[in-house]
């Protein structure tokens, strides 16, 4: 009998046969990395990793039929972990574009941005231009998943995500959005120790409830000259209550001169029936303001603060630095209820032969306390050095050698090399 995938799979291949027949381009990139650290698995207990990833992108077929996948096989050589070994499938979908001249639609498994609603689905995505000033989104399909594997859920009455947007631009300045969503998601049942009132120890068959989220949200932009504007509101229909609501404001004062400033405010967005629903969880808002200068078109500077309140608390963020065509400079400062920090990052490259070569270095030093009542401080430094080769345009190898120094790790040193290799050909009907 045919497993639910592989009716899914007829079906899809089924529906990509005229782009099969028309096919007239394939495309895709390939990407192989070595990643090799050390692991403090506790204080006294240590563990060395070498992990190989491979990532591969495909894109086969007309205008306006395209196939798309992209996934990622990723293995430990020296120390096995969970989900070694298993194929992870980001992206598996037939599109189909320009249908009367209005309509997209993708079948498949395939990522959704639609305003609240961000996420990937195995299911059916459909895009209208209903008019000029009009554009009409909407999505559903069963939930992935954890580890991203290649098969379906395995009940789409409790593991979904679904929902719509609407946008609406009467003119080139102004953009107003409406979007919706509604996910479910089933959690795995396990067994667990437990003891009971004297003591005795039990085996327990735990069976959480499943999580549920049902959110709308609002959002508009407003260009006006060399100022815009946006907000944006989040309300969650489940626990009856804003979970976010946010105004900016972006101005060019002059041709070198942007300032900016924002204002957030966040609770923190738990499932409906969470256990964490049952203590009080606090809001907290951000006013945050920055300016940017262009000297010549080799200096910029930039200086950014922000200010985070909690009831009875609060934090404060302050970035300020430069840039120039070959690196940059700045200087971190984070106080308050997220404890106590000055950091100093740089970086500088330098392109040589046209930009097929460019050696980089990073650099970053901080002394922090992560309560501001702390006696002492703690010190870390990191660096990283870099070599990126590109010997032809469809080929880029990319390394890098890090270095980590702080009161956990006394010699962190880790390494990374990646090779990617991209790829375009015409192709004639089948």
């Amino acid at each position: 009998m045919l497993t639910r995938m592989q009716i899914r799979l007829a079906l899809l291949f089924t529906a990509a046969i005229p782009a099969l027949a028309l096919a007239q381009t394939f495309s895709g990139r390939v990407t192989s990395a070595f990643y090799a650290f050390e692991r403090s698995d506790s204080t006294d207990l240590t563990s060395t990793h070498g992990r190989g990833y491979q990532a591969f992108q495909f894109d086969y077929g007309t205008e306006n039929i395209v196939f798309h996948t992209f996934g990622q096989l990723d293995n430990d050589f020296s120390t096995r972990l969970a989900g070694d070994g298993k194929v992870r499938m980001y992206n598996f979908h037939l599109e189909l574009k320009n249908i009367f001249k209005r309509t997209d639609i993708k079948l498949g498994r395939q990522p959704v941005f639609a305003g609240v609603a961000v996420g990937t689905v195995d299911g059916a995505q459909i895009k209208v231009r209903a008019a000029k000033w009009l554009r009409l989104k909407g999505f559903g399909g069963g939930s992935l998943p954890a580890d991203q594997r290649f098969k379906l859920a395995d009940d789409f009455s409790k593991n979904y995500m679904a929902g719509g947007q609407a946008i609406l631009a009467p003119n080139a300045d102004w953009n107003i959005s409406l979007s919706y969503f509604n996910k479910r998601q089933q959690r795995e049942s396990y067994f667990a120790q437990r003891a009971d009132s004297i003591g005795n120890v039990f085996t327990l068959f735990v069976e959480p409830s499943n999580r549920a989220f049902e959110f709308a949200s609002l959002d508009a932009s407003w260009n006006v000259k060399r100022t815009s504007f946006y907000g944006r509101s989040d309300y969650d229909m489940l626990g009856d209550q804003f979970t976010r609501a946010e105004f900016s404001v972006r101005s060019e004062v002059t041709s070198n001169v942007v300032l900016n400033g924002s204002y957030t405010f966040r609770s923190p967005r738990l499932p409906w029936n969470s256990i964490f629903s049952a203590f009080d969880v606090e809001n907290n808002q951000e006013v945050e303001g920055g300016i940017y200068y262009r000297l010549n078109r080799a200096w910029r500077f930039y200086g950014n603060a922000a200010g985070i309140f909690y009831s009875g608390d609060e934090s404060l963020r302050l970035t300020v630095g430069s840039e120039c065509n070959y690196g940059g400079l700045n200087y971190v400062r984070r106080s308050g209820y997220a404890g106590d920090l000055n950091g100093v990052n740089a970086s500088v490259y330098y392109p040589l032969r046209q930009g097929q070569i460019l050696p980089s270095a990073q650099f970053s030093w901080a002394s922090y306390k992560l309560d501001a009542n702390a006696s002492a401080r703690q010190d870390l430094f990191a660096g990283a050095a870099g070599l990126l080769v590109r010997p032809w345009n469809v080929l880029t190898i990319d390394s890098q050698l890090q270095y980590l120094h702080n009161r956990f790790y006394s010699n962190d040193v880790r390494f990374l090399v990646r090779l990617q290799y991209w790829f375009f050909a015409k192709t004639g009907a089948l």
